[in-house]
């Protein structure tokens, strides 16, 4: 469940699909280095998620919580999604699965949550069940 929350998460990050269409402008604010906790777990527990371009790098809090991936913007949505493709994850079953997540940025703080990779569907808020659950400050 751990395993397929944050590649959830990631592959949210670390979108890359067909129908998506790249933004200029929310790509630019997501840029760098992000750190931060997860939802539900100690707020010690240090997340990061470094995005260049539209790579995505994510680390867990734990060393065998990672994964890597492109991703895509979806314009017109509200809330903002993201949509992205694992290349490399520390569960082999995971890689070249979508993920689909939500995002929104306050000042310095991003906040995503995504749906398990392969489901279809990004999670319709923030306070969805089911979903991996992020807070992250821009380093």
């Amino acid at each position: 469940m751990k395993n397929t929350l944050t590649i959830v998460l990631l592959s949210v990050i670390i979108l890359a699909s067909g129908c998506s269409t790249w933004h200029k402008s929310g790509s630019n604010v997501l840029q760098g280095t992000w750190q931060g906790y997860q939802i539900g777990q100690p707020k010690e527990a240090v997340y990061r998620i470094v995005i260049s371009g539209n790579n995505l790098d994510f680390r867990g809090a734990s060393s065998n919580d990672w994964c890597k991936g492109t991703f895509t913007l979806r314009e017109g949505t509200s809330p903002k999604q993201l949509v992205g493709v694992m290349s490399e994850c520390d569960d082999p079953q995971y890689v070249g699965k979508t993920v689909h997540a939500i995002y929104r940025i306050d000042a310095d703080t991003l906040t995503l949550a995504g749906s398990a990779p392969g489901n279809p569907e990004a999670p319709i808020s923030f306070e969805a069940s089911g979903c991996r659950k992020l807070v992250l400050k821009k380093q």
